[in-house]
């Protein structure tokens, strides 16, 4: 493994890191969309959120490769950490990977659902993909550059194009979750001036927001670094911000086995903007 230069996002090695991604992201979507074809089998783990045999064989596809091309690099990812594997302590550069983000939308038959692998450095998401087979999609983002992209059915990537978030419009759009419903979000919105509310699922409202298709997404909720790191480098590197609710950026990092994050909400532009 070569070192990366997030100084120049435009240096060889940091794009080789974001294609590689894309394409191991690609191979997963693979195998979730095998076992949605053959019919998904869902258990319940301790935490009691739901998994099926695709959360577990795309999370082992990401590994074996992560494993085999950046050795030295930490993983921490989400049923790696069910089982008690991952690493009780990461802050320097480490992966981060939900290898099926938005499991209840894959069960319920929604399109929804996304691959998730970013690349945390110095507490902050440096570079991330995230991609939605069902829905063709693939968004990678790497500091101070964003795309979105067309994925085939054979998975080949077509259409790349720059993204970047939007200045709130009057009427801003709000993003929720479609199958957690939250008093805390709620009571936040309630709060802000006029604007719309959309319901979507999984780390695509960071894509989203991103893209300049919505403007905010609160969640006063405790998630998991794997649920929202992918989606957040992609939201920075397309010009928005993750903010807790101390107005300071999210930061990552696992202590003592923690692998959760502070309530936080995403802007596609500044608060006071």
């Amino acid at each position: 493994m070569g070192a990366f230069d997030f100084d120049d996002p435009s240096t060889g090695s940091i794009q080789a890191l974001i294609r590689e991604l894309e394409t191991v992201a690609i191979a997963a979507g693979k195998e979730i969309l095998a076992v949605r074809a053959a019919g998904a089998t869902v258990t319940v783990k301790s935490d009691r959120t739901p998994v099926t045999q695709a959360d577990q064989r795309a999370e082992t596809l990401i590994l074996d490769f992560l494993a085999k091309s950046y050795p030295g690099i930490p993983v921490v990812a989400e049923e790696l950490a069910e089982a008690g594997h991952c690493p009780s302590h990461a802050k320097d550069m480490f992966f981060l990977v939900d290898a099926l983000d938005g499991t209840g939308d894959f069960i319920a038959g929604r399109n929804d659902f996304t691959v998730n692998i970013a690349l945390i450095r110095g507490q902050s998401p440096v570079a991330g993909v995230v991609y939605a087979p069902a829905l063709g999609k693939m968004w990678s983002g790497i500091t101070g550059h964003a795309q979105v992209a067309e994925v085939s059915a054979e998975g080949e990537i077509s259409g790349q194009r720059d993204i970047h978030t939007r200045q709130r419009p009057k009427t801003p759009v709000a993003l929720v979750s479609v199958t957690h419903k939250e008093p805390a979000t709620d009571a936040w919105l309630k709060n802000m001036p006029e604007h719309e509310i959309a319901s979507v699922g999984s780390s695509l409202k960071f894509c989203l927001l991103a893209e300049g298709r919505a403007d905010v997404y609160p969640r006063l909720v405790c998630l998991k670094q794997w649920d929202i790191a992918a989606g957040d480098a992609v939201l920075r590197a397309a010009g928005g911000m993750t903010l807790t609710l101390d107005g300071v950026p999210l930061r990552y990092g696992v202590e003592d086995a923690n692998f959760g994050c502070a309530r936080f909400v995403g802007w596609g532009s500044a608060p006071d903007a």
